[in-house]
């Protein structure tokens, strides 16, 4: 797979865990502790071969939110690799997307989706959780319902609730229609004020950083449970609005990326996100009474 990206999950885990602390013993933990998910045909990742290995999917969590750990397997040492791990959001909102690109990571076990949902007026590119599953087979224009969700870096109340607009096209337009309405040039040329509550946005990054953006949003639901002894929140937001349709998203948000800033139903909050999603039907092959002989962590 010449040329393709191979980027981290060190800042996805960020979005739960002091990274330092999750590497040197959450990951350890979650390899004795997981439950196993599932299976897929993959190639020898250790020796770089073409010899036929399986990746092999682990969880340990809940139904709402768990720690994903993928090994991938090297046969002549009977033994199973530390591939990746990364949180996975197992309670998103399901859209129909259509396909525009896929792009696999290096080893195609992991990868972004490109693809348009609302009547392919909103463009979205996200980290596929379940790619090693099947993804790297969707061509353009598939249509494959997929279940999207955010996790936040970042979540605050906005910190502008107004801008106010001195110059520019819409300050002009403004202008016009208060000296049309008999207003003097001074009462004319006062600012505009540009109210933020309420505003839907989500801004995606670009480059090794597409399946991140910013956002903000007015908090519409709260769920609230627990995920390794914190509090994790459920907020339902409207990101965009297309039109007449609406972008819909669930962002999940620890309380150590709050810093103690409790969300309530009708705050308007901002904030940055890691935008994952799992094919609904994406399950690779079930493990029944398997057994991972070792795994070696390097």
């Amino acid at each position: 797979m010449k040329g393709a990206v191979m980027p981290g999950h060190g800042d996805h885990w960020s979005t739960l865990y002091d990274l330092d602390r999750y590497i040197h013993e959450g990951i350890e933990r979650d390899c004795q502790e997981a439950t196993l998910i599932c299976k897929a045909p993959c190639r020898d990742v250790k020796h770089g071969t073409e010899r036929a290995e399986e990746v092999v999917c682990l969880r340990r969590g809940s139904p709402i939110l768990a720690n994903q750990i993928l090994l991938v397997s090297d046969s002549p040492e009977r033994s199973h690799y530390l591939f990746s791990a990364y949180p996975v959001v197992l309670e998103g909102i399901t859209y129909p997307l259509t396909i525009r690109r896929v792009e696999p990571w290096e080893y195609g076990i992991e990868g972004w989706i490109h693809a348009e949902l609302i009547d392919d007026e909103v463009s979205i590119t996200f980290f596929d959780t379940m790619f090693f599953a099947g993804s790297s087979s969707l061509g353009p224009g598939s249509v494959v319902e997929y279940s999207l969700a955010g996790l936040a870096y970042r979540l605050a109340p906005i910190r502008m609730r107004s801008i106010a607009i001195c110059t520019g096209a819409l300050w002009e337009m403004e202008r016009q229609r208060r000296l049309e309405n008999g207003e003097s040039d001074e009462q004319a040329d006062r600012p505009v004020d540009v109210h933020m509550t309420g505003a839907a946005i989500f801004l995606p990054r670009e480059g090794d950083q597409c399946d991140e953006a910013q956002f903000q949003g007015v908090i519409e639901a709260i769920d609230v449970f627990d995920h390794d002894n914190q509090k994790v929140y459920r907020l339902e937001m409207v990101l965009m609005r297309p039109g007449d349709a609406e972008f819909r998203l669930p962002v999940f948000v620890s309380e150590r990326v709050l810093e103690g800033y409790v969300p309530h139903i009708g705050d308007d909050a901002e904030g940055s996100m890691w935008v994952q999603g799992r094919q609904t039907k994406a399950k690779g092959v079930p493990i029944m009474g398997a057994r991972i002989e070792s795994i070696v962590i390097e």
